[in-house]
């Protein structure tokens, strides 16, 4: 749009009825034609079709791994923008830093399969679903939990949303992510920095880990302290110490976790 206005310098077109339809694209009307704009599929469930000097292009395009977005007016193809993403410098390494922690990466994504190929093999990523609408990312997300798999998932647009909420954790990009997205996860990165999510992994298992360990220290004490009440060796004063010297020392070894991360960072 920006774009356009400036090379262009003509007024936009107000457009009425807009829809916006998950994972297909959106529709509207504008001047009394209707628009599309989407995949594939959404020009075909519309009467319209590919035409044939065009498609050559389009194939050449999605070969190199970008998505196509079809535009049609009055269900006719009046063209086509090529789309590719842009993968973080950070990217490859976090992916990489995962694999280190024993986490398995997947990619579930609306786009072609030429393109979410070409960003999996950028990535380093092997386990790839394509051309998933939102409700094939909840599918393959109940898929990988009825194999008693926690699943994490990452995202950041409307289509998200649910994949969020269904997931065990969603993260969301608090910067470039929607708004439903944001409130659907259960952690938003404020800097969208994707490079802290193996950190925060490696910082979740040492903290269930500190907890655990504080949770059988507390019972293995309480237990001793109890059996040397029961034999008359503590008396109430000196277990009421050690009860709170027990309580200090969970809480102690819990800091170290500040430390960790300092260390980590």
């Amino acid at each position: 749009v920006r774009c356009f206005k400036s090379d262009v310098r003509a007024a936009i077109d107000p457009c009425e009825a807009f829809e916006m339809l998950p994972g297909r694209g959106v529709s509207a009307s504008v001047n009394g034609h209707a628009v599309l704009a989407g995949s594939r599929e959404l020009l075909t469930e519309h009467g319209g079709a590919v035409p044939e000097e065009a498609e050559a292009a389009v194939q050449t395009h999605l070969s190199q791994g970008h998505t196509i977005v079809y535009i049609a007016v009055d269900q006719k193809m009046v063209g086509y923008a090529a789309l590719a993403d842009t993968v973080r410098n950070e990217a490859a390494q976090m992916v990489a830093a995962l694999e280190g922690l024993h986490v398995s990466p997947v990619l579930l994504t609306g786009d072609h399969h030429s393109a979410a190929q070409a960003i999996a093999e950028e990535l380093g990523i092997r386990d790839v679903h394509a051309n998933c609408r939102p409700a094939d990312k909840l599918n393959w997300i109940s898929t990988y939990q009825k194999r008693l798999e926690n699943v994490c998932m990452i995202g950041d647009g409307i289509n998200d949303a649910p994949a969020l909420k269904k997931a065990n954790v969603g993260v969301a990009m608090g910067g470039i992510g929607s708004d439903i997205a944001v409130d659907a996860a259960d952690i938003v990165l404020v800097d969208d920095d994707v490079k802290e999510l193996p950190h925060l992994i490696a910082l979740s298992k040492r903290m269930l880990t500190t907890i655990k360990v504080n949770m059988s220290f507390s019972m293995i004490l309480n237990f001793i302290a109890i059996i040397l009440a029961m034999l008359g060796i503590l008396n109430p004063v000196v277990g009421a110490l050690v009860h709170n010297a027990g309580s200090v020392l969970v809480i102690i070894n819990s800091a170290f976790l500040l430390k960790w991360k300092r260390r980590s960072a």
